[in-house]
């Protein structure tokens, strides 16, 4: 039986009984229910027919990403803002999936699918005891779960030579490094690429950094930015080719995720690091807002357990107020 309907009648063995013996009902601790399991449930809530799903992809065949197994037949692909197909893509990839769930949320049909890279450029660095690299002004680690594409495994990895330019996939973490799901070399030494947080902005030069990078946007075409014009904090997609100078000189700025094409209540699932936080109804994972309700489920921890840089796999809603309403979060 699928984990998700299994947690569903798991639910309401749980709850009967409860509502049957006396005290005027039930009381739910504001720690929420907690319940150790390998996965997450989806949420008991009336099911949304839209889906985004955002972490990497799990397996390939019979395409699956966030424990949902989608029908790809029809989808579109884009690939680092290229048209793709779904050869070009590779477990371990952290992808962006549009599409519709059933009933049960276990099958899914995908309208479109969109990769891009954390970063695509030359080796800096590497430092084979700390399981880092230094990827154009991007500190890569490297852990049990990062994928490798021929010629590289772990130890091939940490030989590479400084220049190579490798493609990173990966989730980004309080810190603004990239833990690696999956590396490759990179086949156009031409088009780089990187996704971060902007910082240092400086409006009169039009400059800003990602990281230890530095970003000429001058001759940008801009898309899809809040604004118009990058802002401090903003994650964003940064396209373009690196300078002798080291500087980066972008040809496109993208939004990382055009929140304006979610649909209001459209089920969210995101797996990634909480990357900013306030409280436990205002934080962020991989730059995605994220609130919680008295009803929130919380698997593998606690509420408390919602810190900077924890790891959390979330089942929920998207709302008119431009936010993720988490229904389940799973400690990864």
């Amino acid at each position: 039986m699928c984990r998700r309907v299994f947690f569903k009648l798991l639910v309401i063995v749980l709850v009967v009984p409860l509502i049957s013996c006396g005290g005027g009902g039930i009381e739910f601790n504001y720690e929420g229910p907690t319940f150790i399991g390998p996965d997450p449930p989806s949420s008991t809530s009336q099911l949304p027919t839209e889906v985004v799903s955002i972490g990497p992809i799990s397996r390939l065949a019979s395409f699956a990403v966030n424990g949902v197994t989608y029908d790809t037949s029809a989808a579109g692909i884009t690939v680092n803002g290229e048209t793709g197909v779904l050869s070009d893509l590779n477990t371990g990839y952290v992808v962006i999936v549009k599409g519709s769930l059933d009933t049960a949320w276990t099958i899914g049909t995908a309208d479109h699918i969109s990769f891009d890279a954390n970063v695509i450029g030359p080796v800096e660095s590497v430092d084979p005891v700390r399981r880092q690299l230094l990827v154009m002004g991007q500190r890569v680690r490297i852990d049990a779960n990062t994928r490798f594409a021929p010629p590289f495994d772990f130890d091939a990895l940490f030989s590479v030579d400084t220049g190579t330019p490798l493609q990173v996939s990966g989730l980004s973490d309080a810190n603004g490094d990239i833990v690696a799901t999956h590396v490759r070399t990179a086949t156009n030494r031409q088009n780089y690429q990187v996704i971060g947080a902007v910082s240092g902005i400086d409006y009169g030069k039009l400059t800003f950094r990602i990281n230890d990078l530095t970003v000429d946007y001058s001759s940008a075409l801009v898309i899809n930015l809040p604004g118009g014009a990058p802002s401090n904090a903003m994650a964003l997609i940064a396209r373009g080719t690196l300078g002798t100078d080291g500087i980066f000189y972008v040809s496109e700025l993208v939004n990382r995720v055009d929140t304006a094409e979610f649909v209001d209540d459209s089920h969210i699932a995101l797996t990634g690091y909480i990357t900013h936080y306030n409280s436990d109804t205002d934080f962020s994972v991989d730059g995605l807002p994220v609130t919680t309700e008295l009803r929130t489920i919380f698997l593998n921890g606690l509420r408390r357990d919602l810190t900077l840089g924890a790891e959390v796999e979330i089942d929920g809603r998207w709302s008119g107020s431009g936010k993720v309403i988490a229904e389940t979060i799973w400690f990864k």
